[in-house]
């Protein structure tokens, strides 16, 4: 488990992207007036090292405050959201007041991933109502299948990093989905 505290932050071009994640290696003073700051936590000697990995660029954040987790689980479907069953996890605590944040998460090698992220708004280590969320390939759910099926939010890593963009989901009323105007 990691728990990171403060968050590594790198400068990102906007004009170098791949799948729309790419991190910049070296950003001049200039360059680095004009791009986005983005924070990049968890086992960042994987990410782009030439090792199998994953990339989470989380994005919708509701509020800024809280604790957000990633918990990784394997390609069998009956570990899936199995207290005891998650192969790795990545905490992050504070969250940045601002800016993508990118996760980077080792994996054992090439397979079949599927992960949980919580944004435990006020770190109670209880999902509450105010607290948000998502799975994997943004699989979703409602009020009444809060939990995907491991199919949905499954995906293959193969040799290098795996880059996903997920937006967090939260209640709204009588639905869950993403905030409107997120921080």
């Amino acid at each position: 488990m990691h728990i990171l505290s403060p968050p590594l932050s790198l400068a990102v071009s906007g004009a170098l992207a791949l799948g729309g994640l790419a991190l910049a290696g070296h950003a001049t003073p200039a360059a680095a007036t004009t791009a986005a700051v983005v924070t990049q936590i968890g086992d960042v000697g994987h990410c782009d090292g030439g090792k199998a990995a994953i990339l989470v660029r989380v994005s919708g954040f509701k509020t800024r405050e809280g604790e957000l987790r990633l918990d990784l689980y394997d390609g069998n479907p009956d570990n899936w959201l199995v207290g005891g069953k998650k192969i790795h996890k990545v905490h992050m605590y504070p969250i940045p007041q601002s800016g993508p944040v990118d996760v980077c998460v080792k994996v054992p090698g090439p397979g079949t991933y599927a992960f949980g992220l919580q944004h435990d708004v006020n770190r109670d280590y209880e999902l509450t109502r105010v607290d948000g969320g998502a799975f994997s390939n943004n699989a979703r759910v409602t009020l009444l299948e809060r939990k995907p099926r491991h199919s949905k939010a499954a995906f293959t890593v193969g040799n290098r990093t795996k880059r996903i963009g997920i937006r967090l989901l939260y209640l709204r009323g009588l639905s869950i989905g993403p905030v409107k105007n997120p921080v």
